[in-house]
């Protein structure tokens, strides 16, 4: 386990020396990104200039909850998004018998080795975002409060890892299958609220079917003491349950797999 973790601060280098050869390419993106967030903070204002709340949500409840949809976006698009697109190209070109040649966890290695450092920008900005929204609601944030958010956070990572190396898991059936990644960002658009805006049977649809809540909803719930505790469990619970089936999954896969050589 230790050799493998000491292999991270080395992706994440040489994805730095890659984004150095490009820097103009680096600080453009991150000026869009900070451009889609003005955007977005634009469309919070339009609402609440015309309403005090939204399902019980204030405007400063609701800004927290769209740091932590801009933390999960950046943690989507900085290391998951990435390593799925190269794994669904690498079983598409038979190229993935380099990544199983590897003295090392293949699925590991396929899901950490390229870093986009830019949108690491998401992340800072949603922490921004979490700390205005914090200081304008004038409420400490309790110790198991913020402890509880860092592990929804992590649960709803795990959980979006999983979806992500499932649907990349297919291409060893499917030929090309990047259209699915599309529709991911355009459902994953409608955690930017919380899921209590949405009638019943969506919101159980995007808890439990899709689990948009436990991405962005719960995790800013949790910061904002706005849900119940049995809540972590729950969401640990799918979250383990969907990282054992997500690896079951790959290693089927792989099994199927011939090879370049084939």
């Amino acid at each position: 386990m230790l050799r493998h973790l000491r292999l991270i601060p080395i992706f994440v280098r040489v994805s730095f020396q890659n984004d150095a050869a490009y820097r103009a390419d680096f600080i453009l993106h991150s000026v869009l990104a900070l451009l889609q967030l003005a955007a977005e903070l634009i469309g919070v204002w339009i609402i609440f200039s015309n309403t005090t709340s939204i399902a019980g949500w204030t405007a400063w409840q609701v800004l927290t909850l769209m740091g932590v949809f801009r933390m999960m976006s950046g943690i989507i698009g900085l290391v998951i998004a990435p390593n799925m697109r190269l794994i669904m190209e690498d079983i598409r070109s038979g190229s993935l018998d380099f990544v199983l040649l590897k003295p090392v966890n293949a699925q590991f290695y396929a899901s950490i080795r390229q870093v986009v450092l830019w949108r690491g920008a998401d992340v800072v900005a949603g922490l921004i975002l979490i700390g205005v929204a914090g200081f304008k609601l004038g409420t400490g944030v309790a110790a198991g409060a913020a402890a509880g958010f860092v592990l929804m956070l992590a649960a709803g990572a795990t959980i979006i890892y999983s979806i992500w190396l499932i649907l990349a898991t297919l291409a060893f059936w499917l030929t090309r299958i990047a259209n699915i990644e599309m529709v991911f960002w355009n459902v994953f658009e409608a955690g930017r609220y919380p899921v209590d805006i949405y009638h019943p049977r969506l919101r159980w649809a995007l808890t439990y079917v899709i689990p948009l809540a436990f991405l962005t909803t719960y995790p800013a719930a949790t910061l904002l003491g706005k849900s119940a505790p049995s809540i972590l469990l729950v969401a640990w619970g799918a979250a383990t349950a969907a990282l054992v089936a997500a690896t079951w999954f790959f290693r089927f896969g792989l099994r199927r797999y011939s090879g370049a050589s084939a």
